[in-house]
């Protein structure tokens, strides 16, 4: 996958009004629905959907349907799959406080703390009521949309892996893999535990490659974890 196409791929924040859209719908304490949405944000109900659709693809946006009480058609309604906005800033001020509320001086100790952190971390990003998803794809796909807000860079690939191409702690993690790569570690074990509990954590692999970590999946098979650009 080139640079364009991960760009393009996890472009869903890049646009204003769309970040309008995920915000207002993280600021709703119920799902809601298009009509609500564009009426909140000053948009044609058309548009919002296609931001919608645009977002429930990055991974970031979950729908549910809603029978009608009477005759007509169910309501499609839309909710965040992440309450907390996640930009790299955001990021590291999340994982500082579930550090110090679980942080061990004991090094033999240090790594399961941090992993118990990690786990931490991704409760308060899912929110109090987690939706399970449908389908392991789906479950990847919401996995790859949080790292995406967290500054990774991330890149699914057709194995089933998904490439961080960046990490906002990457010194840190450097100095201190036991604790921040733990701590990530934490956090997918947790995050699949809620959408796809059916399944075994993902395996969080750090520099792999120079500057690449390498989120591997169970079901994904043991193909190259390089980056298609640098495959022959």
């Amino acid at each position: 996958m080139s640079l364009e196409e991960r760009a393009r791929s996890h472009g869903a924040l890049a646009v204003p009004a769309r970040v309008a859209v995920l915000d207002h719908l993280r600021a709703c304490p119920q799902p809601i629905d298009a009509h609500a949405v564009a009426a909140a944000t000053g948009q044609h109900v058309t548009t919002v959907r296609f931001h919608l659709d645009v977002l429930i693809e990055a991974g970031l946006v979950t729908t549910s349907r809603q029978q009608p009480h009477g005759r007509g058609r169910p309501r499609t309604l839309y909710a965040p799959a992440f309450r907390d906005r996640g930009t790299a800033g955001g990021a590291y001020r999340e994982l500082a406080d579930v550090l110090a509320a679980n942080f061990d001086t004991t090094a033999a100790r240090r790594r399961r703390r941090a992993e118990r952190a990690g786990a931490d971390w991704a409760a308060q990003r899912l929110g109090p009521a987690p939706q399970a998803t449908s389908s392991p794809a789906e479950a990847r796909r919401r996995v790859t949309g949080m790292f995406a807000e967290m500054g990774f860079d991330p890149e699914p690939t057709s194995g089933g892996r998904v490439l961080l191409h960046d990490c906002p702690f990457r010194d840190t993690a450097r100095a201190h893999p036991d604790v921040v790569c733990a701590a990530h570690q934490g956090l997918l074990s947790e995050l699949l535990a809620h959408l796809d509990p059916a399944r075994p954590a993902p395996v969080l692999e750090p520099f792999a490659l120079p500057g690449l970590c390498v989120i591997t999946f169970d079901d994904a098979p043991r193909n190259d974890a390089r980056p298609k650009s640098e495959r022959s």
